[in-house]
């Protein structure tokens, strides 16, 4: 009876590992791509009723409703997409995609760096390629991501990600899309869930805000100082190999 309940698990176990299995990336595009017989949605303009998309390198070349002289090489591939929507993938504006697999557990969590001041951060590193929610995103019609870190105040640099690839670098689109800063509350809350008084909430909101502005000072100083260089002392330092700066400190 026990060997009978051991087998059933494995065989329960071998399932759910194989429903489960990544997808795997598809690979570059080799030869043109015809789409035809299906209504287009342009997002732009007008449905295109049986209309034609047209696309070479991964990218779309031409919409229309009859695009055939764009697409008379014999080496095109036609695929018939009549009785069927045809629209362009969706845009996921500002997501955690490929940084936070299972909230409850801490170690598939990262997209918080330690730390409150983390401009070096950048979130296309921390992108895990093989995460489950990645192909559900793609099944739903999102193929671009911009993922973006969190936590601090000066959290790091997000990027568009692409949902396709083997690593992060693949998946990378454009990097960095900007920097992102975790503005305090301006005015108290007074939730049941607070826990600090509106004095120290309001300690705490300075705190936060004169951190941004010093780093923020900071940043400028330092731009500053390096424009104000001549390429002698660029140059010297760097022959060196110190730090801006330092050269000219000793």
């Amino acid at each position: 009876m026990k060997t009978f309940i051991i087998g059933c698990l494995l065989i329960a176990l071998t399932a759910a590992v194989s429903i489960a299995s990544d997808e795997i990336p598809g690979s570059p595009q080799k030869q043109p791509i015809l789409l035809f017989g299906g209504d287009v949605y342009t997002m732009s303009g007008d449905v295109i009723r049986g209309g034609q998309v047209l696309f070479e390198n991964g990218k779309i070349t031409a919409v229309g409703a009859d695009i055939n002289g764009q697409a008379s090489s014999a080496s095109v591939q036609r695929i018939d997409c009549t009785g069927k929507r045809v629209y362009p993938g969706l845009f996921n504006a500002n997501s955690e995609l490929g940084l936070i697999e299972i909230d409850a557990v801490r170690a598939t969590r990262d997209q918080n760096e330690v730390g409150s001041i983390n401009p070096n951060v950048r979130a296309e590193v921390g992108v895990n390629p093989d995460s489950e929610l990645i192909p559900v995103a793609r099944s739903n019609g999102i193929l671009l991501s911009v993922t973006a870190p969190g936590g601090g105040l000066i959290s790091g640099t997000s990027a568009v990600i692409q949902l396709d690839g083997w690593t992060w670098e693949d998946m990378t689109l454009k990097s960095p899309i900007g920097m992102h800063v975790q503005w305090p509350r301006m005015a108290p809350a007074r939730a049941w869930w607070m826990r600090d008084t509106e004095r120290q909430q309001n300690q705490k909101r300075d705190e936060a805000l004169k951190q941004i502005s010093q780093t923020i000072a900071d940043a400028r100083a330092y731009m500053t100082a390096k424009k104000a260089r001549t390429p002698e002392e660029a140059g010297g330092s760097e022959a060196r190999g110190s730090a801006p700066g330092l050269a000219d400190a000793k």
